[in-house]
Formats: structure tokens, sequence, C-alpha cells
């Protein structure tokens, strides 16, 4: 089966164009081979679980309602109709360079300038990776494998050399490994604090000892390394949240910590295209490169106009400024309460369901002393794939596999994400007998989820 609407393109066409932006098609959660599937069971009118991405609105679990209550206001104010700051409002910058306002972290204090809003943290990236990486000089990132792609894609736009360091048995980047793929072309290490697709949370001592770790590195190298931190996931984690940027003054960071955050999961509002970076730098490390990075990357956005609406902003500022000075900071933390509760709830009871699935699988990672540990997932996130004793590999992931099997023989079609599309291209396939895929666990129906895993799990017996 093909898309309907789709051309192929001849590599003789392609070349004639920037050879970097055909290799994004491996780094994609939009376009896997589970697409075609899923556009034959629409067109059948069939029932679809579609559990590929994490979007919490689809799943009902609606925007905080302050939040969308203040976008609504924000139509009538007279601002939103004119052109924003290429780099976020000022006022938005300045309130986000006060602490983590979203955690209620304070305490220090960054350079508004060093504070940037862009189009969600995909938006953000591009323009990140694009100012840091000179493909000339031959720079690389070290990114832990198991990682979000969007990191992966820009690094193969902006033609970085990827290095992907192994995890250990607990799910968490290899420090060991990691120290030894820092070298001296190394000019960003990624780290997703609580991880997707896997959704295992790092520890604070772990970043800690990663802070002195890149710390030696940029000592042995001179020049920085930027360590940089998604933290989109925080906000489900169990316990306190790890701010990096707090961690990296507690711990004597020398060079820069880049912190990524989104409104897109906790309050659910990913329509709304906001997200943002915040640049922390110790002025006794390197504060000519960063200073240079920050002007880079400001003068990067300045064609844009504005990196996402007005409005989304505007409201943005209004409900920080009412968490800054406590208006209805018991409010939102209740709401965040009881939203991570929800979330953690289904995926707990989906991975519970799962369990019961016989020869489905899940990674070492979710295993304690040969149990699997329902605790062990802070994000929404699971990943999970049929035996490959049963279900080899072939030419299509195990995902489209699935989704062709509940076409075929159910009037339900459950889709997933092909599990590869987390790893770099080259490591895909042969590195691995087991695929996985991953599934969004929230689904308040997990029942359903798990019947359709099993339906394919025993057609792989036959």
């Amino acid at each position: 089966m093909q898309q309907r609407g789709k051309r192929q393109v001849g590599e003789t066409h392609k070349q004639a164009l920037n050879p970097k932006v055909f290799e994004l098609a491996h780094y994609t959660l939009r376009e896997t081979d589970v697409n075609p599937t899923a556009e034959e069971a629409k067109k059948q009118g069939k029932c679809i679980i579609d559990c590929r991405l994490g979007d919490p609105v689809v799943f009902g679990l609606f925007t905080y309602p302050r939040y969308r209550r203040y976008v609504v206001e924000a139509w009538d104010d007279p601002k939103t109709y004119r052109y924003g700051d290429a780099c976020g409002l000022p006022e938005l910058r300045e309130i986000l360079a006060r602490g983590n306002v979203e955690f209620g972290t304070k305490g220090y204090a960054l350079p508004p300038h060093h504070v940037f809003i862009g189009s969600g943290i995909s938006g953000v990236a591009r323009g990140l990776l694009t100012t840091l990486i000179n493909p000339t000089n031959g720079d690389e990132v070290v990114i832990p494998k198991w990682s979000y792609i969007i990191y992966l894609a820009e690094s193969a736009l902006s033609g970085a050399v990827v290095r992907n360091v192994d995890l250990t048995s607990a799910g968490i980047v290899n420090l060991a490994k990691l120290e030894d793929s820092i070298n001296a072309k190394t000019k960003a290490v990624f780290i997703t604090t609580v991880g997707n697709p896997l959704g295992v949370a790092m520890a604070p001592e772990t970043f800690a000892q990663i802070i002195d770790m890149v710390n030696r590195k940029e000592r042995e190298f001179s020049h920085p390394i930027y360590l940089i931190a998604d933290t989109i996931y925080e906000d489900f984690r169990v316990g306190p949240p790890l701010d990096p940027i707090q961690l990296s003054i507690q711990h004597g960071r020398i060079g820069p910590t880049i912190e990524l955050y989104s409104i897109s999961k906790m309050i659910s509002a990913p329509g709304l295209r906001l997200g943002w970076m915040r640049v922390f730098h110790n002025e006794d490390g390197f504060p000519d490169h960063v200073h240079a990075f920050c002007e880079g990357y400001t003068i990067g956005r300045q064609p844009s106009l504005g990196p996402a609406s007005t409005a989304s902003q505007l409201a943005l500022i209004k409900l920080y400024s009412g968490l800054d000075d406590g208006e209805h900071r018991r409010e939102f933390d209740d709401f965040r309460s009881e939203r991570r509760n929800t979330v953690r709830s289904r995926v707990q009871t989906t991975l519970e369901a799962l369990s019961h699935v016989e020869n489905v699988v899940f990674p070492q990672y979710y295993y304690a002393d040969g149990t699997l540990n329902l605790d062990v997932l802070n994000s929404f996130y699971i990943l999970l794939g049929v035996d490959h004793s049963l279900c080899p590999r072939n030419e299509f992931s195990q995902a489209r596999r699935m989704a062709d099997y509940h076409l075929q023989n159910f009037e339900t079609v459950l889709l997933a994400t092909p599990g590869d599309h987390f790893l770099a291209h080259e490591f895909r396939g042969h590195t691995q007998k087991q695929e996985y895929m991953r599934i969004v666990a929230l689904s308040d129906d997990p029942k359903s989820i798990a019947d359709a895993v099993r339906r394919f799990a025993e057609s792989t017996k036959k």
C-alpha cells in the first residue's frame, strides 16, 4: 500500500536539492511505514486506537482551564495583532529568566536576552543546532541511545556528527561511555532528563556527575561543551523535578547549560507551539563563546518575525505572572498534581495489562531483579515488542505488521510508532534482534490496547 496523493521522486531530482533535508526522512514520527495502513483503516471506516503521537489532548487531557481562558482573552488585546519580537516577547523572556516558574524554582536569575521563545522545543532545537554547528570543522554532538528524534533530525540537518551512547541496564546513559564519546570536536551533549521513548527518569545525582564530567572535558580541550537538558517530562516525574540550571549553579558548571522546555505536555497545549530555551553560563567560563552563541541565535531568528503566536505568549505572561507572585500558585499546583496522578495511573494500568500478554517483551530497563517495575515510567510512553523469535525483523516494522494484521482481520486497528525511529539511523536493525514499538499510554481503556497487542502476538505463533 502507498500513501494516497504521494508521488515517488527519483534520486536524480533530489540531488539537485539540499541533501541534508532528505536525511530528515529517517527521523520523523509523522512519516513511518505505519502510515499507509493507518490511511487505509480510515478509508475503510475501521475503529482506530491511535497511540502514535504523545498529544495529551487527543486522550482527553485538556488544556489547563486558566491558561485556555487567558488565550481567549488575549484575542481581545490589540497587541495580539502585531508582530512580536523574533526571539519572544520581552515581558515573557523576563519572567522565564527568573528561575523555573513552572516548577516554582527561584534563587537565581538569567539575563533575559539569554532566554529564547520558539515554536515548541522542535522550533528551538533547529535554531540551536543551526547556530552551534559548523560542519566544515567536523563538529560532533553526543546523544544517548533511545532519545527523542528531534535531536537526531536537527543534528543531521546541521551536518553534525552524532555519537550515540549506550545506556545502562537501568535505562540511564552509561557515564563511562559518555565520557569516552566526548572529544576535542564535541560541541554539545544532549540529555533528556526524563526519557522519551523509555520514560526512565535520571537522578539529580547522575546529572551532577555529568556536570562534573563535562567540566573536566572543557578543561582538557579548552573550549565550551554545551550541556543541553530537555526537561519537558519533568512535570511527570515521581518526586521533585530536576532543575538543570539550579544543579549547574550548585555544582560549579564551567561552560553553558541550556534547558529546553515546552507547555505542550503538562498544560496540554501542543497546538499553540510554545517552548523555550534558557541559557545559563558562568561568567568565568567561556563568556565570549556563549555571548557569540546567543548573538548568533538572535540573528538567525530575526527573519522569522516571531517564533510563536502572540496570543499564546500573552496568555503565558498572564499565567506565569500569577504563579510568580503566588496569586494562583495553589490552583496550578493542584492541577499539576491531579494531572500527574491521572497520567501515572493510566500508564501503570496499561503496562500492567500488557505485562500479562504472552510473548510480549519489554526493554531490560523496565525490570528490577527480574521483575517488571511499574514505578520506572515517569512519562507516558511504553516500549514493547513481540518476541523476536516469533516475529523476526523483515522489511516492515513490527508496528506496521501489527496494524496490517488488525486491518485484515478485525474492526479495531491499533497504531504504534516503530521503536527504531528513536535510534540513530546507523544503529537500527542490525545492532539488535529484538524490535520494539512505542505506545502512548494515555488511553483510559488499557484493556483494548492489551487485547489488540494480544491478538497480534497470538498470530505470530501460527
